[in-house]
């Protein structure tokens, strides 16, 4: 439900965040947004972020009830309004960081390509049972713990 997809890129690339989470048995569904803040610094082959902030109460799932749940219960929006990648660092297309969602910290890995000279879409894995998110079960479907994070930021210069 999470940050399941962070950065999405094209050609024309958009600054936003797409969460793809997987349903047990069978199925998905996408959370997006397109309310992020930051950016890149690109100098001398290396990526640097700093402090990239996603809106979390702008997450959409395309469904009402699914998105209520989503904010209400499982981000906790009302205390936890955004989730920040507080650091991040590549090179070569690998990258790594620190994000923090509903207060926790925790280090992540991932890839990363540059679209252009204007934007970076950056993608990782994220494990909702590292921030405290479990039990995400509706009539006998749930939300794999592990969900994919691509975002899109812009590259600053």
């Amino acid at each position: 439900l999470l940050v399941s997809c962070l950065f999405i890129g094209s050609v024309f690339a958009e600054t936003g965040v797409t969460v793809d989470c997987k349903i047990s048995p069978t199925g998905s569904f996408q959370a997006k947004t397109k309310e992020v803040k930051g950016g890149v610094t690109l100098k001398n082959n290396e990526v640097v972020a700093d402090k990239i902030t996603v809106d979390l109460k702008s997450l959409t799932t395309g469904m009402g009830l699914r998105d209520d749940h989503m904010k209400k219960k499982y981000l906790e929006v009302d205390k936890n309004p955004e989730a920040v990648l507080l650091l991040g660092k590549g090179k070569n297309g690998k990258g790594e960081g620190k994000i923090k969602i509903r207060g926790v910290e925790k280090d992540i890995k991932g890839t990363y390509k540059l679209i252009g000279d204007k934007e970076l879409e950056a993608t990782f894995d994220l494990s909702l049972a590292d921030f405290k998110i479990s039990g995400i079960r509706y009539m006998g479907m749930g939300v794999k713990d592990t969900v994919k994070v691509t975002v899109s930021v812009p590259v600053k210069k």
